[in-house]
């Protein structure tokens, strides 16, 4: 059997024949008059009216019979046959196809329809030309492929073979777009924010870091939008929301990749209860038009959206699932909860950070139906308002089904007084070794002097909620490029460019002679 790396230097041989003999592989222009899915739906009609199509598409296989050839050809509408015969193209014209063309080839094909005597509608070919030459044939075993790694750096095979996958970015274009009608019909503004932030803030994360050389200042990449939208409250717009992408220098895993989508919006003169109805207004909106119903099924258990969704507090949780209380146990109680637990903590992490990574292991995995988890503790939330009747807590939820965190939303806290001293906290526990600790931004500070007006802000994991929504096993399933480890050792098989030597001399092999 041939390698790849023999078979593609045959396919370069046909091609540099293809161009010899006048035809180019790779032509500027191409004509269609119909995607093959509205020839089909449209079949009749143009069978009857002899009209002559212009298709064009991937040729997925090539069957010979004789002086009759079978193509099947696909584009992202759908896969049509085709029939080239000897005594129709002429033999000069019937052999160069199959000289030249191969599966994995794009091409341009003209011609009447008609019906098989099986009954297969089919295009009987006038003319053809090439559009694209393909230089590697598509992998054989791809649907049995074990490597799953394998599918997610090679994502285009992916989609080309497993047209499951590639539903489920059909699904995850319908969600943003239903997701950003319901905001506009809502009476929100989408706006953009930097992506580079001379200071990162927004969430507890560690960023990714640069340099901009013509400035000479070091950026990094923002973790959130948070406080630009913030500042677009203080200078007089109501209601923003922008469809963002973060960036996160943390670990990896099902439910987290360092970068990531979210849709993030803000509504002045709101709150929590309001944000919380509003929340449910979304996900009743957005099953209904995505999935048709308010129910889904989630690792095996039924998941009904039915309003108004359950409420639960965040140390009323603490103590049913782990045996802590927030409010009366200090960092040595969680510390040792925590080791008995077997939840990991990273060293210098304070009582916050370890009542949360508590919560993430123990708490989360036991909210399967949706479940807004209100009134958390102020140490862990700084950017969001304290509740009056107890301070230590915050006006703020988050929203989870199937045991998977969805929204982060809070009454966003306004007071440049608290927000500044809630700041300073933040800048000790990073001193104390807690890389995940926000930092002190003056510049926002000064922005909430001026005045910012009492306001609901919410973030929603868009890559989490596609994966939930498509019954998904993993992030990187709904991500279509999604951040991977380099392979220790690099297939051996050429690219069009390889250099010999490393080096690009006269007598290099640099692509096709």
């Amino acid at each position: 059997m041939a390698t790849s790396d023999e078979l593609r230097s045959i396919r370069i041989e046909k091609l540099k024949d293809l161009e010899k003999s006048g035809f180019s592989a790779y032509p500027i222009d191409c004509k269609r008059t119909h995607q093959i899915g509205g020839a089909l739906c449209d079949f009749d009609k143009l069978l009857t009216d002899l009209f002559e199509v212009a298709l064009v598409g991937r040729i997925r296989n090539v069957r010979g019979h004789g002086g009759a050839t079978f193509v099947d050809i696909e584009d992202g509408s759908g896969k049509i046959q085709l029939f080239l015969k000897k005594d129709g193209l002429g033999e000069k014209g019937y052999q160069n196809f199959l000289d030249h063309y191969d599966i994995g080839d794009f091409i341009e094909v003209k011609g009447v329809l008609f019906t098989t005597n099986r009954g297969e509608k089919s295009v009987e070919v006038r003319d053809y030309k090439m559009l694209a030459k393909s230089l590697r044939p598509l992998p054989e075993k791809w649907h049995g492929l074990q490597d799953v790694e394998e599918r997610f750096r090679k994502r285009y095979l992916d989609l080309l073979f497993n047209d499951d996958i590639k539903q489920k970015f059909v699904v995850r274009s319908k969600i943003i777009k239903t997701l950003r009608d319901f905001m506009n019909a809502s009476g929100f503004m989408e706006v953009t924010t930097p992506t580079l932030q001379p200071l990162y803030g927004g969430a507890s994360a560690r960023p990714f870091k640069t340099h901009m050389h013509d400035l000479d200042i070091d950026l990094y990449l923002r973790i959130a939008p948070e406080l630009y939208l913030k500042r677009l409250l203080v200078g007089g717009f109501e209601r923003v929301f922008e469809f963002t992408t973060n960036f996160r220098n943390e670990g990896m895993d099902r439910e987290h990749n360092p970068e990531f989508t979210v849709l993030e919006g803000y509504a002045a003169y709101k709150d929590i209860k309001w944000l919380m109805g509003f929340t449910e207004d979304i996900f009743e909106d957005l099953l209904e038009k995505v999935i048709g119903k308010n129910e889904i099924e989630w690792k095996g258990a039924p998941i009904k959206f039915e309003k108004p969704f359950a409420r639960a507090r965040f140390n009323d949780l603490l103590k049913k699932y782990a045996d802590l209380d927030y409010a009366s146990h200090n960092k040595e109680h969680f510390l040792a909860r925590a080791g008995e637990l077997s939840v990991k903590v990273e060293p210098g992490i304070e009582k916050p950070g370890i009542a949360d990574e508590i919560f993430k292991k123990i708490v989360k995995p036991e909210l399967i139906q949706p479940t807004f988890v209100i009134d958390w503790p102020a140490d862990i939330l700084p950017l969001a308002k304290r509740l009056p009747e107890h301070d230590g807590f915050v006006s703020a939820f988050q929203f989870f089904a199937g045991g998977l965190e969805m929204d982060k939303a809070f009454s966003e806290l306004n007071d440049p007084i608290d927000q500044c001293q809630r700041f300073k906290a933040q800048e000790n526990r990073r001193a104390k070794g807690d890389e995940e600790a926000q930092r002190m931004d003056e510049d926002f500070i000064k922005a909430l002097e001026y005045g910012m007006p009492p306001a609901a802000g919410f973030g929603i994991g868009l890559d989490r909620l596609v994966m939930f929504l498509t019954a998904s096993n993993t992030l990187r399933e709904v991500i279509l490029f999604p951040t991977m480890k380099p392979r220790a050792k690099e297939s051996n098989e050429r690219g069009a460019c390889t250099v010999k030597d490393g080096s690009a001399g006269a007598d290099d092999e640099i692509g096709i002679q």
